[in-house]
């Protein structure tokens, strides 16, 4: 696909608690004020395997890390041909709330290579234009979502295993076509900075 016939991917990553929803409903709206069709997908999908990762979280019982890989990449398979492809090549802007970015680190954080699960991702999956890296310290993060979800947390929201999750994502962060923000501030606040973001490496999206 070439650029005047596909529209835009934007990964929004980032530990869990890093306000990632909050952030690409207001992303959505701001670039549909710009003129532009949003498609907003979210990993794991609500497919088969997307409710089997979820089913398995939240009751404490997902397999080895290899596991894991796979059922999020058969996961991702399903969500690029149904649903990533098809937007892009109308010419949408694609949010993504996560994606393999998120296999690098949670999945990286157990010991697999960080670097071939990129690889063996875009095998497949279309690579993003802009990758944001919400960062906020695994202490708030948990403060939040034990506060804004009230429920117990899953698998992956341990603190210990979020610090490791958090380096790799910052090393993400350092890649040309990604930015960190701090998102320990009010969700306008880091909004502002994602639209700044935006405005500097993806300029043709805000003319």
């Amino acid at each position: 696909m070439t650029r005047s016939i596909r529209g835009y991917l934007i990964s929004i990553e980032g530990i869990d608690g890093a306000g990632k929803s909050t952030q690409v409903k207001m992303l959505k709206e701001w670039l549909e004020k710009e003129g532009h069709n949003v498609a907003h997908l979210k990993e794991p999908t609500q497919g088969q395997y997307g409710k089997e990762i979820y089913r398995l979280a939240a009751e404490h019982m997902l397999p080895g890390p290899e596991e894991e890989l796979r059922l999020f990449m058969l996961d991702r398979k399903e969500d690029v041909e149904k649903n990533i492809l098809p937007a892009l090549r109308s010419g949408d802007v694609v949010i993504m709330d996560r994606y393999y970015q998120s296999n690098m680190a949670y999945q990286g954080a157990k010991g697999l290579n960080p670097e071939k699960i990129r690889e063996e991702n875009e095998k497949f999956s279309p690579v993003p234009d802009l990758i944001i890296v919400l960062d906020i310290d695994p202490k708030n993060s948990i403060s939040r979502i034990v506060n804004n979800r009230k429920s117990a947390l899953d698998h992956f929201e341990s603190e210990n295993y979020l610090i490791k999750v958090r380096e790799i994502f910052l090393k993400i962060g350092e890649k040309p076509n990604a930015a960190v923000i701090d998102a320990s501030g009010k969700p306008d606040e880091v909004h502002g900075k994602i639209v700044d973001t935006i405005k500097n490496k993806l300029p043709e999206l805000s003319p």
